[in-house]
């Protein structure tokens, strides 16, 4: 195949993808079944509805700008907002409370509007669909909502205090007044102060604060007050803001806010049906004080999991990028890179693991939308999927950059937004470690997806057999000779890592069973295969003793194989949109420079 193909606008129903002339590609062409059976593992019964929201994010044609001051950067991202939701032609509030519709709108952001990305949780599941799910119908409330629905202002939440995220610890105050019917909100000491919440530049920006709730001098817990932080005639009444330095990367309009009483209206309390203010001034309450802050933050699920999605396809992206690239670059007249087995086996692995994750990405959104939902631990899916699926795209994105060299580094190449994003990923929302502290409890290795067999080959035994061992410990409070654990929450660590490692080789096991392609079958089996075998080498110190340790290793180069021959094909599941603007991915990147600069190849004499 020539280079244009890697990577290429997503396979239509009557087209072939080539196959590659080197030894990392297949040699004759895939069928379109293969791929189409490929790109459904990703993406699910949810193609055309991904394909729509995709084509308009990369219509947005964000990018990388150089030159500009990250202050300036900063306020791409709302005016991208506008336009997507446009062009969409869904409110702010469907799209918050519609599951397959966020993920489609965040699971392609990072990749094409690196600029938009990261206010997308924060819009839709941390502001908008607080309202939807916290509301009261009020007017106000319903105003607030209207500007959000177009993104004339851009919410966000205000939870993180500069002593901490506190949770039930909260300093900051929202004290209930009756003469003037609402809350004066405050920050009492320096602890209190709102930490990085986006919003010291000009942007309309609409707001979900959470504080500690006073009514009568008595304290009725942490729970969530809207109110808009600023408006076109500039910020709230009683509301300092000193914006915060650049960040390394991902520009955004991050400060420190200090509540100086700030009054809001009654209806700025969000409580839903369980906290209410009566007419007379009563606050009642049937849920425990201590639990309040958890019930309310409860929304926090579906961001954490729209992040990871969102991560996961830039490291799909990142790869394509990268074996693109290899197949061009070739040093004077030396070996291909695409020919080095070290570049070969830095591709393979990366691939098992974006396929594993990306299908446990996706099964757990189609969990939260099906018509079972209510049946499932939501919280337990996002605080399982963010980390193993930021994790993996930091390690993804972050090999790709440095196996790309001094192309790598470029912003034009796309790599190093995509890194930025993902990082700041890895923190919002809840960051990952305090995520797998919180969840990492013996009963996880009890969590299946639905539809899981109990006979499982070999390699997802092995993990749970791992699991097993660490849950065991957990319970007994005592460490098992394998672990590094220093204590219980080092060793809740390990409990979320065995876990959410097993759930995302079942996840595309499971594909490989469902999928009625039989070449696309054998490569998600291998594909499964590959990604288990190598969690297992590489945590191999549970597995010394195992009868089956003697054959991961010939296994797992046996899996790598197929996965290679068959390149091509499992690229082009990836259904990326068109991204040869980047020189990384263009058809020849020599040329690409040769536009750039304007030069020709040789110098006049």
């Amino acid at each position: 195949m020539t280079t244009a193909d890697l990577p290429r606008p997503a396979v239509s129903d009557d087209a072939t993808p080539p196959g590659h002339g080197t030894d990392l590609g297949p040699g004759p062409s895939e069928p379109v079944p293969t791929v189409a059976a490929l790109r459904q593992m990703i993406f699910g019964e949810q193609w055309a509805l991904q394909q729509r929201f995709r084509d308009v994010i990369a219509g947005l044609e964000d990018g990388p700008r150089t030159g500009l001051v990250q202050a300036d950067e900063a306020v791409i991202g709302p005016e991208l907002l506008r336009l997507a939701l446009a062009q969409l032609g869904h409110s702010a509030r469907e799209i918050a409370a519609d599951h397959q519709l966020r993920g489609a709108l965040c699971g392609h952001a990072l990749v094409t509007a690196p600029h938009m990305a990261p206010i997308l949780t924060g819009h839709f599941s941390l502001s908008t669909s607080a309202i939807n799910r916290l509301g009261n119908g009020s007017r106000y409330q319903q105003d607030c909502l209207a500007e959000l629905d177009t993104a004339q202002a851009i919410g966000l939440l205000c939870l993180t205090e500069l002593g901490g995220t506190n949770g039930n610890d909260h300093r900051t105050i929202a004290e209930w007044d009756a003469t003037t019917d609402g809350f004066w909100i405050s920050s009492p000491t320096a602890e209190a102060w709102k930490f990085m919440p986006n919003a010291a530049s000009a942007v309309p920006k609409t707001a979900v604060v959470t504080a500690r709730l006073l009514v009568d001098g008595e304290d009725q817990g942490v729970l969530p007050f809207l109110f808009r932080l600023r408006t076109a005639e500039g910020l709230a009444d009683g509301l300092e803001v000193v914006a915060l330095p650049d960040k390394a990367t991902t520009a955004m309009d991050h400060g420190i806010f200090r509540f100086t009483r700030m009054w809001v209206p009654r209806d700025a309390l969000l409580g839903g049906d369980w906290a209410v203010l009566t007419p007379e001034g009563r606050f009642e309450c049937a849920v425990p004080l201590r639990h309040r802050f958890h019930r309310a933050i409860g929304v926090l699920g579906d961001g954490r999991l729209d992040l990871a999605n969102c991560i996961i396809a830039a490291a799909r992206a990142g790869l394509a990028g990268l074996v693109n690239y290899s197949l061009q670059r070739r040093p004077g007249q030396g070996m291909l890179m695409a020919d080095r087995d070290n570049v070969r086996l830095d591709v393979v692995s990366a691939l098992a693991a974006v396929y594993a994750t990306s299908v446990l990405g996706r099964r757990i959104r189609d969990l939260r939308s099906g018509p079972d939902a209510d049946e499932h631990p939501h919280a337990v899916w996002s605080m399982i999927a963010k980390p193993l699926l930021t994790y993996t795209g930091l390690e993804v994105l972050t090999t790709c950059e440095q196996r790309a060299g001094a192309q790598g580094t470029l912003r034009s190449n796309l790599f190093a937004d995509w890194i930025g994003g993902t990082k700041g990923a890895i923190t919002a929302e809840g960051e990952n470690r305090i995520l797998q502290v919180k969840v990492g409890r013996p009963e996880l290795e009890f969590l299946c997806l639905p539809g899981t067999p109990e006979q499982l080959p070999w390699y997802l035994d092995m993990l749970i057999h791992r699991e097993h061992r660490i849950a065991a410990s957990l319970r007994d409070s005592a460490p098992d000779p394998a672990s590094c654990a220093l204590g219980p929450e080092s060793a809740a660590v390990e409990m979320a890592d065995a876990t959410s490692q097993r759930l995302a080789a079942t996840a595309l096991y499971l594909e490989s069973v469902a999928a009625t392609d039989p070449t696309a079958a054998r490569l998600a089996e291998s594909a499964a295969a590959a990604y288990a075998l190598q969690c297992i080498h590489s945590n191999a110190a549970w597995f010394i003793a195992h009868e089956q340790m003697p054959r991961v290793a010939g296994e797992l180069r046996a899996h790598r194989t197929v996965l290679l021959d068959h390149l091509t094909a499992m690229i082009e599941g990836f259904a990326l949109p068109d991204l040869s603007f980047a020189p990384i991915f263009s058809e020849d990147y020599i040329d690409a420079y040769r536009k750039f600069t304007g030069w020709a190849d040789s110098a006049a004499a």
